[in-house]
């Protein structure tokens, strides 16, 4: 016999540490079990063990598995009321969600049909169907919502008993199988979208032909739609607010350790001397900025304004016999890579240029360099180590080794 309300919610009151218990087991649990949590959660002074399990299945609160098992589950009415109430609601997935919108798309084909012959019952039990989809749907989200809520206060108010790795799997599985999919699902131009505005058309059809003469009905599943469009939205995106910034926290940390992971393991494989030539940054190298101070500032806008003036450059009319400077610059440049290819390998750089062209100025022999340092057909190599000084006709350029060992030979040209 099917239990009455007073009895069952009677019941249910005296015994909310039982029934939550037997909620959070996983999976079905055994006629022992749920004896031993009656011994443990339930008062033997006032009733009986032995009651208590007999009314846990008078009033249909545990049903056995199958007929004739020891193994039984909650309700599943009850169940969900527990999770509700305790806030233990689970994610929907985007699954689930595609199975409400094919169940509405099927009942608004009915609609449809039904208005077109004029048959009243048809969209009446049409309509019910619509009206039972979107309360399982306005629900479900709901759940998602509390679901996703309550992970991340989870997350945040214990940061220590979890690992890091098993975090951020339980976000991104959040992110990834609920969130995301759930998001594209009720988009403006989404699936749903369209589904729910073709129920809401067939919905205003039938009341418009007075196929369906219970007006209530119809105009709630109207309110219904419209309250699902913005709860579907505004649900999902609060809920992808709330794990955007844990998911990128999390990702980051994971990339920071799976590199840390990866050094380490490096710095077994190779000698610490290869380590710090390759990785660590060195000090000499490292270049220094810092913004200009205002008494720097000052100086130098002192000495642009009391600069004196430079006259305007004459142009001479009269042409030159002479070779022009640049030009024989320009020449020797060009001739250079042709020039230390005869002499290879060179293994002092700076020092062969400002021996062979000691007439060379400072600013010809940094052009000189530069030219042979990004020569494509240049294999150079910097030995690093202590700077050396080099002698030039009007200066001194200061430098480590560099070393030239073989060149390629030039395009046009046989080796």
């Amino acid at each position: 016999m099917h239990p009455t309300p007073k009895r069952f919610f009677d019941f249910c009151a005296g015994h909310v540490p039982l029934l939550h218990a037997i909620a959070t087991k996983p999976g079905d649990i055994s006629e022992a079990q749920v004896r031993q949590l009656i011994r443990t959660f339930s008062d033997t002074a006032t009733e009986q063990p032995e009651t208590t399990w007999q009314r846990l299945l008078e009033l249909h609160i545990i049903v056995p598995l199958e007929e004739g098992s020891s193994h039984y589950v909650m309700a599943q009415p009850l169940f969900q009321l527990l999770t509700f109430l305790y806030n233990d609601a689970l994610p929907t997935s985007p699954e689930i969600i595609q199975g409400y919108i094919a169940a509405l798309e099927s009942a608004r084909k009915r609609l449809v049909a039904g208005v077109e012959a004029l048959d009243p019952l048809s969209v009446v039990m049409a309509a019910n169907e619509v009206d039972h989809t979107l309360r399982r749907m306005r629900d479900d989200l709901d759940a998602t919502h509390r679901a996703v809520m309550a992970e991340v206060a989870r997350y945040k108010a214990d940061r220590t008993s979890v690992t890091v790795r098993e975090r951020y799997v339980r976000i991104v599985s959040l992110m990834d199988l609920y969130v995301h999919p759930l998001v594209e699902i009720v988009r403006v131009d989404g699936l749903l979208m369209s589904t729910l505005e073709g129920t809401d058309m067939a919905l205003r059809a039938a009341r418009d032909n007075g196929v369906y003469t219970e007006v209530g009905l119809i105009e709630r599943n109207e309110r219904q739609l419209r309250a699902l469009r913005r709860r579907a939205i505004h649900t999902l995106n609060e809920s992808r607010k709330e794990l955007q910034p844990l998911y990128d926290v999390l990702r980051r940390s994971s990339a920071i350790a799976h590199g840390a992971t990866l050094a380490l393991g490096r710095l077994r494989q190779m000698r610490l001397e290869d380590w710090t030539l390759n990785y660590v940054p060195q000090a000499a190298r490292a270049s220094v900025e810092c913004p200009p101070t205002d008494a720097v500032l000052r100086h130098i806008l002192y000495e642009v304004i009391s600069h004196p003036p430079v006259p305007p450059p004459v142009l001479s009319m009269q042409e030159n016999g002479d070779t022009p400077p640049d030009y024989v610059r320009l020449l020797w440049l060009n001739e250079l890579p042709d020039t230390i290819r005869e002499v290879l390998p060179v293994k002092d750089l700076t020092d062969w240029l400002t021996k062979t062209f000691p007439e060379k100025s400072t600013s010809d022999a940094l052009l000189g360099l530069s030219k042979l340092l990004f020569d494509p057909t240049m294999e150079v190599d910097f030995k690093g180590g202590k700077l050396k000084q080099y002698r030039t006709s009007d200066g001194t350029l200061e430098a480590s080794t560099i070393f030239i060992t073989k060149a390629t030979p030039a395009p046009g040209r046989e080796a």
